[in-house]
């Protein structure tokens, strides 16, 4: 814990169970297969599209996620593992819910696409949450 209120290893923690949940989550056997059919891709350009540097950027933006629920967190002057699940899912409903449904419409992306993304984010910010809340 820092004097900010926050406490990096939980942050780091988060973070990193919150990439390892994309990486399951957008593997062929879970929604891999439909997100490639709802987006046209296929193996071959999803093959030659990839880059480390996608990774490394899906990473830093899970650390700045957890980093933010922290920082709420630390505002609050009692936390436990339920206001960190619930923190969680007032950010994914305020901000993620509206802001990739008002994208992908926008851009008339499929809604399985929708659906997808928005229950990967909800499930991934409360588990961030979770965690940052409980290791309080």
């Amino acid at each position: 814990m820092s004097a900010s209120g926050v406490n990096y290893l939980a942050v780091l923690v988060a973070g990193a169970a919150y990439f390892v949940l994309g990486g399951i989550w957008y593997a062929k056997p879970i929604f891999g297969k439909v997100w490639m059919q709802a987006s046209g891709q296929t193996d071959e350009q999803m093959k030659a599209s990839f880059s480390i540097w996608k990774m490394v950027w899906a990473f830093i933006g899970s650390l700045i996620a957890a980093y933010g629920i922290a920082r709420v967190l630390s505002w609050q002057a009692q936390v436990d593992a339920v206001r960190g699940l619930m923190v969680g899912l007032l950010v994914g409903v305020c901000f993620v819910f509206t802001i990739v449904t008002i994208r992908d419409q926008m851009e008339s992306r499929p809604g399985k696409l929708t659906i997808i993304s928005v229950i990967y984010n909800l499930i991934g910010l409360m588990m961030v949450g979770l965690i940052i809340g409980a290791w309080r």
